[in-house]
């Protein structure tokens, strides 16, 4: 029976089992389809949060950073999904050059400038005080800005943790390649947040 099948049925044959050909695959582990879905998440996520960022820039810390977080847990979500689902069809491995999406990402988390305004290359809650407030700067300043600043150091490592966790699923999936650059906006605008908040406070204090 096989010889009597054209030479490119039987190589589609030998490559993929019989009624699990590409088309029926689920759709984020379809070729076509799923590089779609891709370019639609990545692009999606990231402009959702630009309009974030904007959106939440006088809002509270938490507020602020649910609505910027959510954009990303879609994109960490549809990564997940379509890892899965390309590993159980056994699709082919996405091509190396979608890491250029991870180099993105990772040069947009060590680029943006989170420290903002006059805060720019301050490292310490002294340092930080002496500008915001008097040159004695007093226990409520310092507790103040300890606890944004940490805040804002936790936001970006974690963002760095996952962006490294999107790099392990970018062979089964260019969403996380992508999506990598959102999540990393994201996480970035988050520990921005946090020290604006603190600047507003000086500012409307002074």
């Amino acid at each position: 029976m096989s010889a009597l099948m054209p030479s490119g049925d039987r190589d589609l044959s030998a490559r993929y089992p019989m009624g699990d050909t590409p088309g029926s695959w689920p759709l984020l582990a379809q070729p076509w389809a799923g590089g779609m879905a891709g370019w639609l998440v990545a692009f999606g996520t990231l402009l959702a949060d630009i309009v974030a960022g904007i959106v939440t820039n006088p809002a509270s810390a938490l507020v602020a950073t649910l609505v910027l977080a959510l954009p990303a847990a879609v994109a960490v979500g549809f990564s997940v999904v379509q890892y899965q689902q390309v590993r159980s069809c056994r699709a082919e491995p996405a091509s190396w050059w979608h890491l250029s999406g991870i180099a993105a990402a990772a040069l947009t988390w060590l680029a943006y400038p989170t420290h903002p305004g006059v805060l720019y290359g301050v490292n310490s809650a002294r340092q930080a005080c002496i500008i915001l407030s008097t040159p004695t700067p007093t226990a409520d300043c310092l507790a103040r800005t300890v606890r944004a600043m940490d805040a804002s150091n936790v936001a970006w490592w974690l963002t760095g943790v996952l962006i490294l966790m999107m790099a392990l699923l970018t062979r089964r999936s260019r969403i996380a390649a992508w999506s990598a650059i959102a999540v990393a906006l994201a996480g970035c605008l988050i520990a921005t947040h946090f020290l604006e908040l603190l600047l507003l406070y000086y500012h409307s204090n002074s």
